[in-house]
């Protein structure tokens, strides 16, 4: 445990701008994820793998960037006397090289739907859960392992205005680790009083949050917008859509919004939940719980669902490996073409 709990972002030395410097042989990798797990085969099946002695740790309390590292609208706001103590505490944590059981599916998923290529300007959506967070610690591994200047990250946190989530912390912490950061402040609680007709409040939020980070994607010019849903979310959506509305349908690993000048990637499609939910708390991540009340005042179709797979994962092991072999086709947005085509010509 102490193996896996200590350090997420283990690199080769880096150079001011915070990109990692890659070693000689790495340099001359083809341009895929293909080797991001690193270590031999045997180190990949148990995870286990010691760091090489070359390798240095970065660890998180680290001196301030510039004000300019950060979006104009947060420079004023948020502070590192934000944060309690506990979340303090669990900063001065070091992070070092994710496990093999993660890294072998991001890898996969990565190289599977070319995720990301060279040149590439990548925008993280931050919302600071458990599973965004183990995202960032798994991009910045994944960089670190390309040669330097091969894609940029930064990230992008959506404020929706209620007193039920506060994402503030975030700007502090996101600092520390020398990342561009945007944080957009929407007021989406208050758009809602106005403009909401016909959705829930969760659907129209989720939207209006799409909405914006779409608009920070244009604006800073990033072409490659991260999400991180994983395997559950994937299963649920397709059951839901399925058992719902009678359509074959589920998120997709990766596809090029309407307008054309944005690709949406998950590349945790092929990850439990529960991978990264273990990273993110042994890690000692700074957590922020959402509880906005819209969210928990009633049962919802995706809570049903969820029971639903766990009492059947429960009897069935294998549940969720099924199930990704079932949905890979349909991670791919041309299987929607294919399957409309199909149901048109019945």
């Amino acid at each position: 445990i102490q193996k896996r709990a200590a350090p997420l972002c283990v690199v080769n030395g880096a150079n001011e701008d915070g990109d990692a410097e890659a070693t000689g042989a790495e340099e001359e990798a083809p341009p895929h994820v293909a080797d991001v797990t690193g270590g031999s085969g045997s180190d990949k099946e148990n995870g286990d793998a010691a760091p090489k002695a070359a390798e240095k740790v970065i660890e998180l309390e680290l001196e301030p960037e510039p004000e300019t590292g950060v979006s104009t609208a947060i420079a004023t706001v948020g502070n590192s006397d934000e944060l309690d103590p506990t979340r303090s505490k669990r900063r001065s944590k070091k992070l070092g090289k994710p496990p093999a059981k993660i890294l072998k599916p991001l890898n996969q998923a990565l190289n599977d739907f070319g995720m990301i290529e060279k040149g590439d300007r990548v925008l993280l959506g931050l919302s600071g859960g458990k599973d965004s967070l183990a995202m960032l610690h798994l991009l910045l591994y994944v960089k670190s392992r390309f040669p330097p200047g091969y894609f940029t990250l930064a990230c992008a946190t959506v404020d929706p205005g209620t007193e039920a989530f506060n994402p503030r912390p975030l700007i502090p912490y996101v600092k520390s680790l020398g990342l561009e950061y945007h944080y957009l402040d929407e007021k989406i609680m208050a758009m809602a009083e106005n403009h909401m007709s016909g959705d829930s409040i969760c659907a129209f939020c989720a939207r209006m949050k799409r909405g914006a980070l779409y608009s920070c994607c244009r604006r800073e010019g990033y072409n490659k917008l991260v999400l991180a849903q994983h395997l559950d979310d994937c299963v649920e959506s397709f059951l839901m859509s399925t058992m719902y509305n009678g359509s074959m349908r589920t998120m997709k690993a990766k596809y090029v919004i309407d307008e054309g000048d944005v690709t949406v990637i998950r590349p945790a499609v092929y990850l439990r939940e529960k991978a990264l939910r273990d990273l993110s708390y042994e890690a000692g991540l700074p957590v922020i719980n959402e509880n906005c009340p819209a969210c928990f005042e009633a049962p919802k179709e995706r809570n049903h669902v969820k029971k639903l797979l766990a009492r059947e994962e429960s009897v069935f092991p294998s549940l969720y490996s099924s199930m990704r072999h079932a949905l890979t086709p349909l991670f791919d947005p041309a299987a929607v073409d294919v399957l409309t085509m199909i149901r048109e010509n019945i």
